[in-house]
């Protein structure tokens, strides 16, 4: 079974494992841009995807690199370049050091082109507070080409901060106290998102659930085992009734499983 540490280079197929719904080898950047996604309801089609070890963790010591490995690496970026929208709380934009996503290359560049895509998935940050740096990475490091960075925030948050980002972000504000998903994927909609991925973290995950607004959810479950007390896990609190989903798909590589689930409607 070959191996890559660079999905995107044109010159290299990845196989990997398909072990259901039937055992062949597959090219993981061919299976998931093949994968239909329609959106619904006039809203994007939201796919979260998360990284979890096998006794129910998010991260190690705070962080989800933790977890990884050349595989997880491949699939993050396949499924980054699925995305028009890459949506992500302000604690997890912190604690991983986004960066401005990275340009596919080979084949994800011309799925992406065949699907009137831009060059690179757009960053939207959910921060109520405004609490970000705006020298880092996400900000800083992105092509000018691109449109800036989304910050959706709350509107005394932005009274006091935005002098701070008016020239590196696109900022969009609510008056609640608490920010709105339902109202955010509204918005991406409304700037012609059709695919919007969400990597979390916990809180925004439960949000996302709770409005019934996760079309599918692609889980890949880490060899590691963490072991401790107090785990960082999928949701940051309960919602008040569980969300079905249907197994489509599992594929492995480097004993990491790559889960695609779809919610029942």
């Amino acid at each position: 079974m070959s191996k890559s540490k660079n999905p995107s280079n044109a010159d290299t197929v990845i196989c990997m494992k398909q072990i259901f719904p039937v055992g062949i080898e597959v090219d993981p950047v061919t299976v998931y841009n093949n994968d239909v996604r329609t959106p619904l309801n006039s809203r994007p089609w939201v796919l979260l995807n998360m990284v979890n070890s096998v006794d129910g963790f998010i991260s190690v010591e705070g962080r989800a690199g933790g977890l990884s490995g050349s595989a997880d690496k491949n699939i993050f970026q396949i499924i980054r370049g699925l995305a028009d929208i890459i949506l992500v709380g302000a604690g997890t934009v912190r604690t991983e050091n986004y960066k401005a996503p990275k340009t596919p290359e080979g084949d994800l560049a011309k799925f992406r082109e065949s699907r009137g895509q831009e060059k690179r998935p757009r960053l939207a940050v959910l921060s109520g507070e405004l609490d970000l740096d705006p020298d880092m990475g996400l900000f800083a490091e992105r092509h000018l080409e691109d449109k800036p960075p989304l910050i959706y925030t709350k509107s005394e948050s932005l009274e006091k901060n935005a002098s701070r980002f008016t020239s590196s972000s696109e900022i969009v504000d609510f008056p609640e106290k608490e920010l709105n998903v339902s109202r955010v994927v509204e918005d991406l909609s409304n700037k012609d998102a059709k695919i919007v991925l969400c990597e979390g973290g916990p809180n925004l995950n439960a949000h996302l659930l709770a409005a019934g607004l996760i079309d599918e959810f692609c889980l890949s479950v880490s060899p590691r085992a963490v072991g401790k007390e107090d785990p960082v896990v999928f949701l940051s609190q309960p919602v008040d009734s569980p969300t079905e989903f249907s197994l489509d798909r599992v594929l492995i590589e480097e004993e990491f499983l790559f889960c695609r689930y779809l919610t029942i409607r």
